[in-house]
């Protein structure tokens, strides 16, 4: 997953499970509103967040037809790549487990998209 164009969350995906991801999770803040119990995955979390701040997110599909031990190895490299360059993902696996909170996800997030920002203004 993207958000205005940084990536935030690695994940193999299944079937449209990806290209639905912002749809469901408009749902469940949807739900929140209604004040229905919701039950927030961290990546969830962190989408609801960028969208209630107004940055617009959208799947990025990097590789497509791959078995599912290549894409799982695939998914360990692309995090992995991330983490040399200091960008923190919203991904549990294989990346900082519990230490991990939506807000530290999103303040990456954002610091990225100021330095862009920066470099092109």
């Amino acid at each position: 997953m993207a958000a205005e164009g940084k990536s935030f969350y690695i994940g193999i995906g299944r079937g449209a499970r990806a290209n639905d991801r912002v749809r469901f999770v408009k749902y469940l803040m949807k739900r929140q509103r209604k004040g229905r119990t919701v039950k927030w995955v961290l990546s969830n979390e962190v989408i609801s967040r960028l969208l209630r701040a107004g940055i617009r997110v959208r799947e990025k599909i990097l590789r497509k037809g791959l078995t599912r031990p290549r894409a799982l190895a695939h998914e360990r490299e692309i995090i992995s790549w991330f983490q040399g360059r200091g960008v923190v993902l919203a991904n549990r696996q294989h990346n900082g487990g519990a230490a991990l909170t939506p807000n530290g996800v999103v303040r990456d997030v954002r610091r990225r998209l100021s330095v862009s920002r920066s470099k092109s203004g």
